[in-house]
C-alpha cells in the first residue's frame, strides 16, 4: 500500500489532470465484464484517481486510462487475453494485465508480436513507468 500512495503522491504533484477517484463498485463492475479480477494495489490506486484525465501525459509520455477507458480499449483490442490501463506515445503500444498469469506485460496490438513482461504487480509497473525504465518500452 505504501509504494500506491506514493505512485499517487507523485502524479498529484507532477501537474498532470487526474480523474476524480471512484467507488469499488465501479471496479467490480468491470471485473464482471472483463471476466478479470484486479489486483487490490488496482483497486486503491483508483479509488483515490480514475486515471489521467483529457488524454494527458506525463513527461515521458504514458497516460493511464481511466476506468471507461479500460473497458473501451479492452473491447476494441485484437487479443482479448490483455487488459490495458496505460499506453505510450498515443497508443504506440500499451501497458497491460495479462488475464492468464495476472502479470503487467507491454501489448504491442499487432498479431503474432512477442509481449514483453514489464512487472509482476500493478504496483511495480507504474513504478517503471514513473522511472522511465527500458521495461516499458
Amino acid at each position: 500500500m505504501f509504494e500506491i500512495n506514493k505512485i499517487i503522491s507523485h502524479y498529484k504533484k507532477s501537474g498532470i489532470k487526474l480523474n476524480k477517484g471512484i467507488e469499488v463498485a465501479n471496479i467490480n463492475t468491470l471485473e464482471k465484464k472483463l471476466k478479470f479480477i484486479f489486483p487490490n494495489s488496482f483497486k486503491e490506486f483508483y479509488k483515490a484517481i480514475n486515471g489521467f484525465s483529457d488524454f494527458d501525459m506525463d513527461d515521458n509520455m504514458f497516460t493511464i486510462y481511466s476506468i471507461e477507458r479500460i473497458e473501451e480499449e479492452f473491447k476494441a483490442s485484437k487479443n482479448a487475453e490483455f487488459i490495458p490501463f496505460s499506453d505510450y506515445l498515443i497508443n504506440s503500444h500499451q501497458i497491460a494485465f495479462r488475464k492468464s498469469d495476472g502479470h503487467v506485460y507491454i501489448n504491442y496490438s499487432l498479431e503474432n508480436y512477442i509481449n514483453t513482461k514489464v512487472a509482476l504487480t500493478f504496483e511495480q509497473s507504474l513504478l517503471e513507468i514513473i522511472n522511465n525504465t527500458d521495461k516499458v518500452y
